[in-house]
């Protein structure tokens, strides 16, 4: 499912994971490793050539106003940082923690029942949203591109090239933020799959245990999410619940699907924490600055500057939103089993089982943050809002 969103990361350095996963599939020689290296460290090359050469240009430029020579040199040392410790922290560092990440995912398929629909209807949103995601990426960035050389046609040569070498750490950063967005979506979809099975059981129409058929392993394999990443299939068991009551061996199975939700959200903390914490920071940056521009700078380039800033707080309105999504998906869970203990006609095992259910996502809350600074949600959106519009009001006054 993030095949497409996978090749695109590996042009720019962000996919090693090839290397992983052929390693675990012995189909590679040390060699490859030491190729996927020599790629990141070229990228990391070019990275911290291009923030030279950038502070560089920005000091020969005559910019009136020190505000706009502060967050302009605040940005784009940001941007080339960010893009740096992108790339070396996953690519590097935690390179091995995508492959985990997608292998926890399989194991709770692996339990979870799915039909033929749920399953294509997960897959298909899954890949929409990715290819989507890569179309408006490279459209946005192609008609910059054209924009930024038709304003700078009568520029040095060299202008023309740093202004195309400037969007490369935006479409890095940008890859990072989509390939996230789609693991938190993914971990929604699983999440409200678990809601689902604790719904059909208060309205009293659960029909089927969610637990596997494990003698029908060999019948079925789902598709690779790349070409050496083997997906523990998932299939639909043949056992039928001909009573239709709620059982102690299938609460005890939703209680380990959440824990190894929750460990999956943890890991995908883990592995994009710090890099989404640094691409939110130069995201805010560019917001102020490029908007900033736009509004008091009435030129060619005020069009482009307010078209920047806007994206830059689409691109951070989605990562909170999809955040906040998957988080309220997850805590509906507790909602859904204080519902089944307040309907009393369960088994007295069963209700035991479900007060420790209630406890156990008390205590373990899927919430996804920028390296444990600050919690990803609608609620940091707003107060990011009023912070920038209140800075707007004081600079206007000020003026």
């Amino acid at each position: 499912m993030l095949r497409p969103l996978y090749y695109v990361c590996k042009i720019f350095g962000l996919a090693s994971y090839s290397y992983v996963a052929d390693r675990r599939n012995k189909r590679i020689n040390t060699d490859y490793g030491y190729l996927n290296y020599m790629f990141t460290v070229i990228w990391l090359i070019v990275y911290t050539f291009g923030m030279a050469v950038q502070i560089l240009t920005l000091r020969r430029v005559d910019i009136d106003s020190k505000i706009v020579f502060f967050f302009t040199m605040s940005y784009y040392i940001l941007l080339y940082t960010s893009s740096i410790v992108v790339l070396v922290w996953v690519s590097i560092i935690r390179r091995e923690k995508f492959l985990e990440i997608i292998e926890n995912i399989s194991a709770v398929d692996n339990k979870l029942r799915y039909t033929v629909q749920e399953e294509t209807y997960m897959n298909r949103n899954v890949l929409f949203n990715i290819i989507t995601e890569i179309i408006i990426l490279t459209l946005i960035q192609c008609i910059f591109n054209i924009y930024s050389i038709y304003l700078t046609v009568s520029e040095p040569f060299y202008i023309i090239v740093i202004e195309t070498i400037n969007n490369v750490p935006d479409i890095c950063n940008a890859l990072i933020v989509f390939q996230f967005i789609n693991l938190v979506f993914m971990m929604k979809q699983r999440n409200r799959q678990l809601n689902k099975r604790l719904t059909t059981w208060i309205n009293g129409t659960e029909s089927r245990p969610i637990y596997l058929n494990n003698g029908n392993d060999r019948h079925r394999q789902l598709d690779r999410t790349d070409d050496h990443v083997n997906i523990i299939p998932v299939f639909v068991s043949s056992v039928g619940n001909t009573e239709g009551i709620l059982r102690q061996t299938d609460i005890h199975l939703l209680r380990q699907i959440y824990s190894e939700l929750y460990d999956t959200t943890c890991l995908i903390n883990d592995t994009y924490g710090i890099p989404i914490l640094v691409i939110v920071c130069c995201m805010l940056t560019g917001v102020v600055l490029f908007l900033y521009e736009g509004l008091t700078t009435l030129d060619e380039w005020s069009e482009r500057n307010l078209t920047y800033g806007i994206t830059f707080m689409l691109l951070f309105f989605k990562v909170m939103f999809f955040c906040h999504t998957a988080t309220n998906e997850a805590r509906s869970s507790r909602i859904v089993v204080e519902k089944l203990l307040l309907k009393g006609n369960c088994r007295k095992e069963c209700v035991e089982e479900l007060k420790m259910f209630s406890l156990q996502l008390q205590a373990m809350t899927n919430e996804y943050t920028a390296c444990g600074f600050f919690s990803l949600n609608l609620r940091l959106f707003a107060s990011v809002v009023s912070v920038i519009v209140s800075y707007f009001v004081i600079m206007v006054q000020i003026k």
